[in-house]
């Protein structure tokens, strides 16, 4: 006969781990300046592998696989297929998304392509406006550009790991010094 076991339903007594930055910096796909820097190969710059560019690549059926630039380095490009899939491919397997060859993008994919591209734009220390967990919008600064997302400071010096599609460029009067 089985020992049947009471589990206590109260919470767990030892102190939650607090995450680190490290943690986040991997969660977001590690800091992209870790990495050679995409301009200085000119594979990358010919081809124009930058965050928001769509690409597309041949499938060992014969077709090719439409997706969004959100990071590029010498040896392999990330490429979003869709919201929640990543695909690791080297710069030369890729070439830019043409229609009529590869099909109409859709309407998921071209969002993805503009705030892939919007994230591309932004810089380490800029003033930057996020999403926060409730969908707010809070000011912060950009403190870590990672692969796929950044390390923000908030305004009382907490850092949080936003994901690249919920980060703009603040307003240009917010954060100015007068």
């Amino acid at each position: 006969m089985a020992k049947k076991v009471s589990l206590s339903l109260l919470e767990d007594p030892r102190p939650a781990k607090k995450p680190t930055l490290e943690s986040a910096r991997s969660r977001l796909g590690g800091r992209a300046s870790d990495v050679p820097a995409s301009v200085e190969d000119p594979t990358i710059v010919a081809k124009g592998l930058a965050p928001g560019k769509v690409v597309s690549y041949a499938l060992p059926n014969g077709k090719r696989r439409a997706g969004v630039v959100v990071y590029a380095g010498s040896d392999e490009v990330h490429v979003l297929l869709d919201p929640m899939r990543l695909r690791r491919v080297e710069p030369a397997e890729l070439s830019g998304h043409d229609v009529a060859r590869d099909g109409v993008l859709d309407d998921e994919l071209t969002r993805l392509a503009a705030d892939a591209h919007v994230f591309g734009l932004l810089a380490e220390g800029q003033t930057i406006r996020y999403a926060d967990e409730e969908g707010t919008l809070v000011i912060g600064k950009l403190v870590e550009k990672c692969r796929w997302g950044a390390l923000v400071a908030r305004e009382d010096g907490a850092v949080v790991a936003v994901g690249f599609r919920k980060l703009w460029p603040a307003p240009p009067a917010v954060g100015a010094e007068s």
